[in-house]
């Protein structure tokens, strides 16, 4: 017989496999490396991402593990570029070139060209790399003789070979991307000689799709066959392929359906979540299951603006990419935070009333994240695109949930007049707090 799992128990598993306890010692390389890796979005939520799992972290702690190579910003599942261990790299090098080759050829032919041009200046840029340099530095460095590909290749998105020969030599293993000014919360990448040698990827395809799989399952199960292809980006044959070489079992889950999950964690039973994690806006424990998993379903009717969802909001529990940080008790998203630029601070707002206590701890928890993003990052954006004002207006918007209407000043003001309000579901919804005083 399958065994079976109550919605809460997986919750229980989910939180604790991704480190959301609070109480991992383990360095933090390792710490992150095992309960998710982290997208990174050119903005500063992969640094509130580690912090909810690592409280009070510095930035320099994050930057010192990618300075030394314990953790990689790297092509990772889809293409997207994620934080991800060091041993992981091998594989998702071999399992993005096959990709990335067969697409690039594609490119390529519509303007009469082959890989043997890109591949022609490959070893110039590889003895060009001297020193950590941009791709701009690198064009420079060749003073015009990078051959351009013209109006027929800006057509298709292809204006040199040089960037293809920068990802045909990261994916050979041969140099790797690493952070401007030491920053994660930017997506211009230096590149430099890779230091040392590779460990070899798996055998073949399939091998490698099994364990980025697996690796998913240490810190995501129980998951389905559907999140596991979604997250993966592999279809669901092969994905069963995969499930196939490795030692895992199906379980029932309560809503969810048939998952899978490692033997070891249908006998780990861990105890309910407890505790409060301020999320980041991507987040792992969000995303990997639908926000809809991990909220009660009196609130699954609470709208939301959604993060590339257009302007439309939509019920929490049809959600999967909610656009305002969560915050999230015993498990549960409980509402939303966020920083307030005008007021050097934070707002959040909680669903339900917040008793005194909790209110109190509300206060001094987005108080923090707001001084760590601000003090240590300058800034609280959420990705490349994503700017202060629109901070301002997720804050303004936050604050209008209890029908309060935001002061707004300079360019914060025009952002607040054209962000959308989004009405509570129910009408004992806390009124914001503010978290921190003016400085």
């Amino acid at each position: 017989m399958t065994d079976s799992l109550t919605l809460a128990q997986a919750r229980a598993l989910w939180w604790h496999k991704q480190a959301l306890a609070g109480t991992n010692k383990r360095p933090l390389a390792a710490l992150l490396g095992d309960s998710g890796w982290l997208r990174t979005l050119g903005g500063v939520d992969a640094y509130l991402a580690a912090r909810a799992r690592r409280p009070g972290m510095k930035r320099a702690e994050l930057d010192a593990a990618i300075a030394a190579g314990e953790l990689r910003v790297h092509p990772a599942v889809r293409g997207c570029i994620y934080l991800v261990p060091a041993a992981a790299v091998p594989d998702l090098l071999a399992l993005n070139a096959e990709t990335w080759r067969s697409q690039t050829e594609k490119d390529l032919g519509k303007i009469g060209k082959t890989l043997k041009v890109v591949e022609a200046i490959a070893p110039g840029v590889l003895a060009a790399l001297t020193q950590p340099m941009t791709t701009d530095a690198l064009r420079k460095a060749f003073q015009g003789d990078i051959p351009s590909f013209g109006d027929a290749g800006k057509k298709v998105g292809l204006s040199s070979p040089l960037p293809l020969a920068l990802r045909l030599l990261e994916f050979a293993g041969k140099i790797e991307r690493t952070l401007e000014g030491g920053r994660l919360d930017t997506e211009r990448y230096l590149w430099r000689k890779t230091a040392g040698k590779l460990a070899p990827p798996a055998p073949d395809h399939m091998a490698r799709v099994a364990r980025i799989v697996d690796a998913f399952l240490g810190f995501a199960a129980p998951v389905t066959l559907a999140q596991l292809s979604a997250w993966s980006g592999h279809p669901q044959r092969d994905v069963k392929t995969a499930l196939a070489q490795l030692d895992v079992a199906p379980v029932e889950v309560e809503d969810l359906g048939e998952a899978y999950v490692r033997p070891a964690d249908l006998k780990a039973r861990p105890p309910e979540p407890r505790g409060t994690a301020l999320l980041a806006l991507e987040d792992n424990y969000l995303n990997n299951h639908g926000v809809a998993a991990v909220t009660d379903p009196r609130h699954h009717s609470f709208e939301v603006d959604l993060w590339g969802g257009g302007s439309k909001p939509a019920p929490i529990g049809k959600a999967q990419h909610v656009l305002s940080r969560s915050i999230v008790i015993d498990g549960l998203v409980a509402g939303f935070w966020e920083v307030d630029p005008r007021a050097g601070g934070a707002v959040w707002h909680t669903f339900d009333p917040a008793p005194k206590p909790l209110a109190q701890k509300l206060d001094e928890a987005t108080a923090a994240a707001a001084r760590f993003l601000l003090d240590e990052l300058g800034h609280a954006r959420v990705f490349t695109l994503d700017t202060m004002a629109d901070v301002q207006a997720r804050a303004d918007r936050i604050t209008r949930l209890a029908g309060k209407k935001p002061a707004a000043t300079g360019a914060a003001k025009s952002a607040a007049r054209s962000a959308k309000a989004t009405p509570a579901a129910s009408s004992t919804a806390a009124r914001p707090r503010p978290a921190a005083r003016k400085r």
